[in-house]
Parts: C-alpha cells; structure tokens; sequence
C-alpha cells in the first residue's frame, strides 16, 4: 500500500518492480496522465501483461483528455463533461454469473455512489461487464473485466464511494477477485474468504500540518 500523492517520485521505479497496480485515487485517469515519466511506466506494466485495477474516483477525470490513454490501459473511464453519477440505494446484480471475478457473489442490495454510463474501449476490443444497477430505469454496468490485446487483464468498478461499504462480504470478495484475477491468480469456485475484524473499518485522521506550513 503506498500514498501516491503527486509529484511521487518513486512512483515508476516502484511500478517497474510491480506485477499490478490497483488505483484508488483521485481523478485516476487525469493521474495517470499528469507526468510522462508515470504513464510512460504504467503502459511498460501493460505491456509485459501486468495487472491493472480501478476503483471509484480511479477510473475518472473531469476532462476529457486523458480518457483515450486511460482507456488504452483500464478498459473503462469515468470521464469528461458528460460523466454521469448518482446516489442510490438499489439491487446490485451479477451480469455474467460463470466469470471468475464473481465467483461467490449473489445479487445484493447497496446505497452506493455509482458513476455509470462509463466509457469503454472501442476498436474490436470489447470489456464484459460483471455488475449492474438499475439506474433510472436502465440497467447500467459499474463493473468490468477486459482481457487487453497485450495478454494483461484489467478490471473497474464504479462504486466504493461511502466506506462503510467495504463491511459486505460482496464487495470485499468483487475488489479482492477483481484483483486476483488481474494477477491471473485461480479464484474459488465458492469464493474467496473474506473475514473483517469491526477494528478493520476504523478510520484514523490524517496527520496534518500545522496552520500557514501546508
């Protein structure tokens, strides 16, 4: 686990010597993007087939010109004027039941923060969705699986946005199948055990600086 609060200097030495990356971030795709020496490590990670991750906040950018490149890596952006999100309180529900990255994992219901009508990647290249919300309506996927041209694996999910989300089972075993499955690593059929402590949860304050040294 590392801060990677910019300008994170070790940032592509550190991705160098990775076998994935999972993003949870601000603004992931604008990230990405806002140093060279970054991106230029992330696409050498996707190119010898390493693991790519987004969570919430990760997958996006409020402009667009960072989409094309976060697309060519994630498979799926939250981006642009355009972006949509809501708050709802809803039934979450597999779209693909037989994908490893679900293996476990009923329909359930959540209060989430969804961004939705996401932005795929194009060109031949198509992501499988592996969760959807009905959002006015329509059943929109928050959750993806692309296996790349490049031989790696890359996996989002829109939601995450409140934490008191991370205490069911189902989104613990989707973020940590999710990940696993980029690694390649074999996922079981019944799931992957997810046990919490309520301890686990517990969130700290930040240390901060003293007023005028920030």
């Amino acid at each position: 686990m590392v801060r990677a609060n910019a300008p994170w200097p070790e940032g592509p030495e550190l991705l160098d010597g990775a076998d994935a990356a999972a993003l949870f971030v601000s603004e992931g795709a604008k990230w990405i993007s806002d140093d060279s020496r970054r991106l230029a490590a992330f696409k050498k990670l996707a190119a010898r087939g390493g693991g790519l991750a987004g969570l919430h906040w990760g997958i996006g950018t409020r402009k667009a010109e960072p989409i094309p490149a976060f697309l060519s890596l994630l498979g799926g952006c939250h981006g642009g004027p355009d972006r949509k999100y809501t708050v709802v309180t809803t039934r979450a529900t597999p779209a693909k039941p037989s994908h490893p990255v679900l293996n476990g994992i009923q329909p359930f219901q959540v209060k989430d923060e969804f961004y939705y009508r996401l932005k795929f990647v194009g060109n031949g290249s198509k992501i499988t969705p592996l969760l959807k919300v009905p959002i006015n309506g329509t059943p929109e996927t928050v959750s993806w699986a692309w296996s790349r041209p490049d031989g790696g694996r890359s996996f989002g999910f829109s939601g995450l946005h409140f934490h008191e989300n991370w205490k069911k089972t189902e989104y613990r075993r989707l973020v940590i199948q999710g990940i696993l499955w980029t690694l390649k690593r074999p996922i079981p059929q019944t799931g992957v055990t997810v046990p919490i402590q309520p301890g686990d949860l517990k969130l700290t304050r930040p240390k901060t600086s003293k007023p005028g040294k920030r």
